[in-house]
């Protein structure tokens, strides 16, 4: 840690305002660590330390920002801690600020290729307050014609839709961590010129929702290998280029995206919330699919929020869509959804208010009718899967279970498959005396 004689006066405002002690902030900032996969150890003389001028190494300024943002409900910037000299914004606090989604792209690109960097910054709850469609300019506007660039070609754009369904491919074959800066390094280099570019209304509208889907898909890589703050902010850019692109879809696809990563890390109002937005912006002019695919996380997010009859509620409109959906409606390049998607909600839905057994036969359900091609989702249903037996007191299946889960591993680039191969490691250490457990975890040791 670097020395200065001067206390910080700012961090002992911020501390005051909000009537916390140095062990408070401490312990938040903490569960702010964890939650980015960070382990730092804080405690009261560390705070002591920071209010007397002492400046942390990164990331804890942004870890303390973000914790303090959290209780004062409004967004506190690093420079507002005193923690860090007065600097240029990083790429992410940049995004943050400019209106232009291209330039925001090629900013998230170069983030990208620093990984767990300052530049990366937290996942923030002050980030998901974002409007409801209606609250937007999107539906009133074309796409906002560019300032310079090569014309855009429909070969140009129907290469990019290409591009979004190999991309798609790869990541439910093998993960997010495999092509997530691939594909950042396309958005920067590809899209981006290409958002640039002059085109047709009607081509440039195409453009903008390809633009849109690819991004989504970078954000959705990030969440699966655990850059909760990547993915965050390139699904505010996503939501951004729905909104230019007046694409309902796209942002209500976002949206509900935003919502699932809410509800992963614990914040239940904020993921009800969303999922609301996305249901509203979404339901009119979509496929019974589509708009199951919205409903389902909002009966997830209600049951996480403990609202049974909210829950029920979506959970049963949504099962009633996918059965009157057909196979006539046209293919999605993103948030594709199936029989195996929705029994994966219903067992989530079923765990949450309180039904292990139920919610055991129904993710077995999604396992049987899952694609075989989606190896990184039948993964962690699979360890979900093994986690409720085990909870259930069924020991030898729940080892079964995870055996499978073991299989899929050496395929998979995913920091929520790591997450869950540590999970499975930590249940299992109370039963190393039995056999069946103690060859599962030597397996395990050993990938």
């Amino acid at each position: 840690m670097g020395r200065t004689s001067t206390p910080n006066h700012l961090l002992r405002a911020l501390l005051d305002e909000a009537e916390w002690t140095g062990t408070t902030l401490a312990r938040q900032a903490g569960v702010v660590a964890a939650e980015q996969g960070i382990t730092l150890l804080f405690d009261r003389k560390s705070v002591s330390f920071w209010l007397s001028g002492r400046k942390p190494r990164p990331p804890a300024p942004a870890i303390v920002a973000e914790a303090l943002s959290r209780v004062l409900g409004r967004r506190v910037t690093e420079a507002a801690t005193g923690l860090v000299p007065a600097a240029p914004a990083t790429a992410l606090e940049q995004e943050d600020e400019t209106a232009d989604a291209a330039l925001a792209l090629d900013l998230l690109g170069g983030a990208q290729r620093r990984p767990r960097t300052p530049a990366v910054g937290t996942y923030s709850l002050t980030r998901l307050d974002v409007p409801a469609w209606d609250q937007t300019a999107g539906p009133a506007r074309a796409p906002r014609p560019p300032c310079h660039g090569a014309p855009v070609t429909v070969e140009q754009v129907a290469a990019a839709e290409q591009m979004a369904r190999l991309f798609t491919d790869n990541d439910s074959t093998f993960g997010g961590g495999h092509a997530r800066r691939p594909l950042a390094a396309y958005l920067t280099h590809v899209i981006v010129p290409l958002l640039h570019g002059p085109a047709p209304s009607a081509l440039r509208r195409r453009l903008y929702r390809v633009a849109t889907r690819l991004t989504y898909l970078c954000a959705f890589m990030c969440f699966d290998d655990n850059e909760h703050a990547l993915a965050q902010h390139y699904y505010r850019v996503a939501l951004r280029l729905a909104r230019e692109g007046a694409d309902p879809t796209g942002y209500a696809v976002t949206l509900r995206a935003l919502s699932v990563q809410a509800r992963s890390l614990g914040h239940h109002r904020h993921a009800l919330r969303l999922a609301e937005t996305a249901e509203a912006a979404g339901y009119r002019g979509a496929t019974p699919t589509r708009h199951a695919f919205l409903l389902g996380q909002l009966a997830v997010a209600a049951a996480a929020g403990a609202d049974r009859t909210a829950a029920l509620t979506a959970l049963s409109a949504a099962e009633r869509l996918m059965q009157r959906a057909t196979s006539q409606e046209p293919a999605e390049l993103i948030g594709g959804y199936h029989p195996a998607a929705l029994a994966h909600q219903q067992a989530t839905v079923r765990h949450l208010l309180g039904d292990t057994k139920g919610a055991i036969a129904t993710l077995q359900t999604s396992l049987r009718h899952r694609p075989p091609a989606e190896r990184r989702s039948r993964a962690i249903v699979t360890a979900h899967l093994a986690e409720l037996q085990l909870h259930a007191g069924h020991l030898d299946q729940a080892v079964h279970t995870w055996q499978s889960f073991l299989d899929d591993c050496p395929h998979l680039c995913s920091g929520r498959v790591t997450a869950a191969r540590r999970a499975m490691r930590a249940r299992l250490r109370p039963y190393a005396a039995n056999a069946g457990v103690r060859h599962l975890l030597a397996r395990a040791a050993l990938r």
